[in-house]
């Protein structure tokens, strides 16, 4: 049996990120950033009371306001007060490049286009829910083509999908040996909707990657050096467990 088996399996509380004036305004949000609204606040006290009871032995999010501000605040209302948190870039948003502070709707009706559909819905009839992750991909390859006239410099552009997968696997890998080396535990770990699915497309390809809610939770466990989805994928048991203040 491997050292890692020996150890008690770590488990990862897998969170989005509360709400942003972005997500209500229909801007595109991805390595940027915009401040959390007042209902996004409520949000995370809520989520942090539907998580009271789970001890976190270590927390970790990405860079931007919005996941500092999300783990803080669930950390400090699920009673982890104590808990740090270390912020890793690798665990941000899919960067989105020239299509930032676009118009949401309107950049993922050019991406369904460029893929050859005329909504997202016969997207999904084609693709299943993968072409929510597949949208990245066409947002790559219409950023390299330099479709909105931006002159990015190829570094700042749009990346692909198998880029945000290497570097969330990346991240996800680091803080779950960490974890083994510290004994095992229960780990909250805030990054954003997109990345999320596209880190849970690497640990299974059949789950859902339909467009998760604000402040939902995937819980994983992590064994032999192996991670496993448990239950729901983007569930709101947690926030709904936290109930109205």
């Amino acid at each position: 049996m491997s050292d890692e088996g020996m150890q008690r399996p770590v488990t990862i509380y897998l969170a989005r990120h509360t709400q942003t004036t972005s997500n209500i305004m229909d801007i595109m949000q991805g390595w940027s950033d915009f401040p959390v609204t007042q209902v996004g606040r409520g949000i995370i006290r809520r989520l942090g009371r539907g998580m009271r009871g789970i001890d976190f032995t270590a927390a970790y999010c990405g860079t931007l306001p919005r996941h500092y501000q999300t783990a803080r605040g669930v950390l400090d209302g699920s009673g982890n007060q104590g808990v740090s948190i270390q912020m890793d870039p690798d665990l941000r948003e899919d960067n989105f490049g020239s299509f930032e502070g676009h118009s949401t709707s309107g950049s993922m009706q050019a991406a369904i286009e460029h893929m050859g559909y005329t909504t997202m819905a016969e997207g999904e009839a084609d693709r299943g829910s993968k072409v929510h992750l597949d949208i990245q991909d066409a947002l790559y390859e219409m950023d390299r083509a330099d479709t909105l006239k931006t002159d990015l410099d190829p570094k700042d552009r749009a990346e692909s999908s198998a880029q945000v997968q290497d570097r969330m696997n990346a991240a996800m890998t680091r803080i779950a040996r960490k974890t083994v080396e510290d004994g095992g535990g229960n780990v909250l770990v805030i990054s954003s909707g997109l990345s999320i699915r596209q880190f849970l497309y690497v640990v299974d390809h059949h789950a859902d990657f339909s467009d998760p809610d604000n402040a939902t939770v995937t819980k994983l466990t992590y064994q032999d050096g192996r991670f496993s989805i448990v239950g729901e994928v983007c569930s709101s048991e947690y926030y709904e467990r936290g109930g109205e203040e």
